[in-house]
């Protein structure tokens, strides 16, 4: 690899850094309370739970299952939270890698999605093929940290990258839309229940705060 193609490519991977960064500034500055905080580090947690056991098995993403139910019911920039964090912790224990800012991409835009279209993924089949397309979306994305390794990068390369992970990524959208129809309504019910909580702790933390303000004043 030449030293302007170098060049891009750590332009390139520094932009998305910056996205990413941005996007969780913006979270930051929102001033999220300590119930929310807890919500997402629960999310984070059972999706390191369901990947590290598989995660020497190529395909097998149990996270996005869990990525996409916080997006659907918790919102789009939980959703988005929710994947970016999971790759986080879960290099802390696998590794870090500049592959792991595809990863971070990959997983946010999967629970954004999810969280943006979550009206339509009420539908059964409509939930099952937008399982079944983030499983090679996902893999697009990711594939495109392996295209530094290749001595000559054009399309014919990058076609050849995309072939070679196909059966990977046709596992993952596979297990994505089988736990999708499976385990939907279980999921739901369970992380619905605990939006509900999350709610009624805010309104109940609202009224506290606004109680208070009226007997300081």
């Amino acid at each position: 690899m030449d030293g302007i193609t170098l060049t891009a490519w750590i332009l390139f991977i520094g932009m998305i850094i910056g996205l990413i960064l941005g996007f969780l500034k913006i979270f930051e500055n929102s001033k999220p309370n300590v119930e929310y905080l807890v919500l997402v580090a629960l999310l984070v947690a059972v999706c390191v739970m369901g990947m590290l056991p598989t995660a020497a098995v190529p395909g097998v993403q149990a996270a996005s299952f869990v990525i996409i139910m916080a997006g659907i019911i918790f919102g789009r920039e939980t959703g988005f939270i929710t994947g970016v964090l999971t790759v986080f912790v879960m290099s802390l224990f696998l590794g870090f890698g500049f592959w792991s800012v595809f990863q971070m991409i990959g997983w946010g835009l999967m629970g954004f999605t999810a969280g943006l279209f979550s009206s339509k993924l009420e539908n059964v089949y409509l939930r099952a093929s937008f399982g079944f397309i983030w499983g090679f979306a996902y893999g697009w994305i990711t594939d495109i940290s392996m295209l530094p390794f290749l001595s000559t990068v054009n399309l014919n390369s990058i076609i050849g990258v995309f072939i070679a992970s196909a059966p990977f990524d046709l596992l993952h959208g596979t297990i994505n839309a089988i736990l999708l129809v499976l385990l939907y309504g279980l999921f739901k019910k369970i992380f619905s229940r605990v939006k509900n909580k999350f709610i009624f702790s805010m309104n109940v933390e609202k009224n506290i705060t606004a109680n208070h303000g009226d007997k300081q004043l």
